[in-house]
């Protein structure tokens, strides 16, 4: 049976939050959860919306991961996932729809590493912008407040971590 609360965040499903639990929501995106442990959730979020489709890995405290995935009807910025507890995660809908197979880096960090690494073994190299080669383009200048894009950063992983 599904539910739109965290698996194990209210008592009368009589459930646990543990790896393999999995939800999905009604743009197509998928959770995953990969680990309990230590009072903490190590989960993958599928977005499929993307191509190719993205996996954004993240841990979070199991209190604030409950609070932060569970829907509470008529809170505002609550989200509706619908959590499965007992059924395999659907791996045919992130394959079906173009998910690639090959190395999956740990992190943001590594992949840079490897990309400079392939760079490096094609003996590319980056070199100085020459915006006169571009002048046809026309120049579009947004300006933005480096205070403003810090806070919007701030608080979208404000929120992620609950």
């Amino acid at each position: 049976m599904s539910t739109n609360d965290v698996p194990g965040a209210n008592s009368i499903h009589n459930d646990v939050l543990a790896m393999g639990c999995w939800a999905e929501h009604k743009d197509g995106s998928l959770i995953l959860v990969n680990s309990t442990e230590g009072g903490r959730v190590i989960y993958s979020i599928f977005d499929v919306d993307t191509d190719p489709i993205t996996e954004f890995r993240d841990a979070m405290p199991e209190k604030g991961f409950e609070k932060h995935f569970s829907w509470k009807k008529g809170i505002k910025n609550s989200v509706k996932w619908i959590w499965h507890d007992k059924t395999p995660f659907p791996w045919d809908r992130i394959i079906k729809q173009g998910a690639k197979d090959g190395i999956r880096y740990a992190s943001a960090h590594d992949q840079l590493n490897a990309a400079q690494k392939v760079a490096k073994s094609l003996t590319l190299h980056g070199k100085d912008f020459d915006k006169e080669v571009l002048d046809h383009v026309q120049d579009i200048e947004r300006s933005i407040p480096a205070k403003s894009v810090k806070q919007r950063i701030q608080n979208a992983i404000s929120a992620l971590k609950g």
